[in-house]
């Protein structure tokens, strides 16, 4: 931009790309698989025993990250697990069996995403964490294009009504306003932010009966 072009890069790519330097892309691609191909840094978080970075190659279930960090921590009962951050998905434990690939989280309506896997124990109230996603959303936007602008408030504003109790005709047809809500963000939206900000929200209220 302004004749000054700027490479943003972080620390797992140059890394990637070093030893693909060094051995060759051929050599880096037979880690992970067909295509999802090399490692992936996990950031594994919450309910868990041993939060901290794992560096593996692609394709260890949900289920193998979460033993290699120790396990379910808390009171040993996992609810939920939140894949790839606040614009990533939710996922139950009887998902926990999905290789942690582009193409086998994609196939269960999730994503990697920043490679976040949050546990959360049944100890939690998910309306509040999504309460809490939807603020982030709210706050984080620019402001620069409507979609995201209005739809972030209405959402966070929509799930206040519906943890209220106070929903404006019934819980049903204020679930489908916000999906609706949410395709128009999709579509619409200039960056990520916008076009993220109802994924993980949506993804939970998809697996549970949540605000019933």
């Amino acid at each position: 931009m302004f004749r000054q072009p700027t490479v943003v890069n972080n620390v797992e790519t140059l890394i990637n790309v070093l030893e693909i330097i060094l051995n060759g892309g051929h050599a880096y691609a037979r880690n992970g698989t067909t295509h999802s191909s090399g490692y992936r840094l996990f950031c594994v978080s919450g309910h868990v025993a041993r939060p901290g970075i794992y560096e593996l190659p692609f394709g260890p279930t949900v289920r193998n990250v979460v033993e290699l960090a120790g396990g379910v921590a808390g009171t040993g009962r996992l609810q939920a697990v939140l894949l790839g951050g606040a614009a990533g998905s939710f996922i139950s434990p009887a998902e926990l069996d999905t290789p942690l690939t582009f193409e086998h989280t994609r196939a269960i309506g999730a994503t990697l995403g920043s490679g976040v896997v949050m546990l959360f124990d049944d100890s939690i109230d998910l309306k509040h964490i999504l309460l809490r996603i939807a603020a982030f959303f709210r706050h984080e936007t620019c402001g620069q294009c409507v979609p995201c602008r209005v739809g972030t408030v209405r959402q966070e504003e929509l799930l206040q009504r519906l943890g209220g109790g106070q929903a404006l005709s019934s819980n049903g047809q204020e679930h489908a306003l916000l999906k609706e809500m949410a395709q128009a963000m999709r579509d619409a939206s200039i960056c990520g932010l916008g076009q993220t900000a109802s994924s993980a929200i949506l993804s939970a209220m998809d697996r549970w009966s949540l605000f019933s």
